[in-house]
Order: structure tokens, then sequence, then C-alpha cells
């Protein structure tokens, strides 16, 4: 009599990063170039300037306003009326990331399958408020952000703290991402399946060829 694999008795749960695989957001660099123009900066000094204030955001620490107007007084300006540092950070943000529709369509069918999906986002709160005027968490079971978790992708403490907060193990877990140190920081955090997004056609393949696993057994 054959042993049983215990594989089939596996219901993966899937996590997916938001900026490059459900939206198109190419990077942060949008953001830096747009208040260079708007102030009139130099790109690479602002950008150098600005990024790491970006980065401390993302894990939750400092204030968007305070963080901005800092940088900017570092080249003798100051906000123009009208303007904060949440609504630079927001605007470029707002005006150019997308919805990819494939992938959207992915979640939705993996949904309506009885699949639990959740995001995991390395954004800042300026971003975050867009997403959810959007109404873009409304497309998951559960919407989980750094600057809310306090804990930034690729470290493992940002996997780990969605999978426990939706009583989930790494090894029935499946991650998406489109930043090859992201995926490689899940597959060092435990989860079983990292897919490091290029296509969405890829995306289909590997995920049809882990419900076939999950299903049959390897």
């Amino acid at each position: 009599m054959s042993r049983e694999n215990p594989d089939t008795k596996i219901l993966p749960v899937f996590v997916f990063d938001i900026g490059g695989v459900v939206i198109k957001w190419r990077n942060s660099g949008q953001i830096y170039r747009y208040i260079a123009q708007r102030y009139r900066l130099p790109i690479h000094p602002l950008t150098g300037a600005l990024a790491p204030e970006v980065r401390r955001l993302e894990s939750g620490d400092g204030d968007a306003d305070e963080c901005v107007e800092r940088v900017l007084a570092g080249f003798g300006r100051r906000l123009i009326a009208g303007d904060s540092g949440g609504l630079l950070l927001a605007q470029p943000f707002k005006e150019k990331a997308r919805l990819r529709k494939g992938v959207v369509q992915i979640i939705t069918k993996l949904r309506r399958e009885g699949y639990r999906v959740y995001a995991l986002s390395n954004t800042c709160l300026p971003h975050l408020k867009v997403m959810r005027e959007n109404g873009w968490p409304h497309l998951f079971d559960g919407f989980f952000t750094s600057c809310e978790l306090g804990a930034v992708k690729p470290h493992r403490d940002a996997y780990l703290a969605v999978l426990g907060a939706v009583g989930a193990e790494p090894s029935q877990t499946v991650f998406v991402d489109d930043r090859e140190e992201n995926v490689i920081g899940a597959k060092l955090a435990g989860i079983r399946w990292p897919i490091h997004y290029t296509s969405i056609e890829r995306l289909k393949q590997d995920i049809e060829r882990i419900l076939e696993v999950t299903t049959h057994g390897e």
C-alpha cells in the first residue's frame, strides 16, 4: 500500500507584493524626479538625501512632512504654499500607479477557488493612504505594509509578522515579489514557494505548478 503524500493536504497561502507586481509602479525614483523638478533641484543630490528618509518612512520611523521639509532645507528650499511632505511623496504615486489587471485576475481567481491571498508591501503612510483611497486593500483577505508592521522586506521579521497574523506557516506559503532580494529574503525566512515575478504568463505557470504539486503530490 502506498503511503499518502503529505503535500496533498497542504492548502497554500499566497502573499503578493504590491509595487511592481499588483500595480505598475517603477520605483521611488519617480518621486525624487517630481520633487526635483518642482523645486528646481539637481536630481542626484536630492535622491541621495531623500532616499534614506523614504526608507525610514517605510519602516514606520519618522513623519513624512518633517522628513521632506528637512531635506529641502538642506538645499536652502522651503515648502511651496499648499505643499506638504506627505503630498509631495504621494502625488507621483497617485498619478502613475495603476493596477496590473492580469495579476488582479489571478488574485481574484485564487480567492474564488478558496485560497487565502494577502498583500505585503514596503511602503510609507502617504502611499498607503493612496492605496486605501483606491480600494486596493479590498482585493485581498488581508493587507500588510512595512510602515505599519515596523519591518521592511527583505528582513525576515516582515514575512513572519504577516504569517503570524494570519495563522499560516512558512512551509505552506507562496510569496510573489518582483525584487530578487525580497524573494531571497522570503526563502531565508523559510517560505516554501518564493516566486520572482517577471511576467503575468510566467506567474500563471509558477502558480499552476505549485497547485499541481499541492493537489497531486510531487
